[in-house]
């Protein structure tokens, strides 16, 4: 199991693309930041993931397509007031 727990640190700027090469990856927690721009659609490789919490950040766009996640269990996207769209259906919803 690899988690990558950044919660509350008042980051800012975009999130990174190259976190989506941490191909060990279980759980990311992003949430609680100042963190703007789009979801990275390359997250839809990392395919161990079971966790994502981008919630309580200023994000932005639409929610990418990210079907590949199939080990995804538990996804939070909460209060980020500038995603719009719907919710891929790949994300089971």
């Amino acid at each position: 199991m690899v988690d990558l727990l950044i919660s509350n640190n008042m980051l800012s700027g975009s999130i990174p693309r190259s976190l989506s090469r941490l191909t060990n990856l279980t759980t990311l927690d992003l949430s609680g930041n100042l963190l703007t721009g789009l979801i990275p659609p390359e997250f839809g490789d990392l395919l161990k993931l079971q966790g994502l919490y981008l919630g309580k950040n200023q994000l932005s766009g639409t929610i990418p397509e990210l079907g590949r996640l199939s080990s995804l269990v538990k996804l939070n996207f909460t209060s980020n007031k500038n995603l719009s769209g719907p919710v891929p259906t790949s994300l089971g919803t």
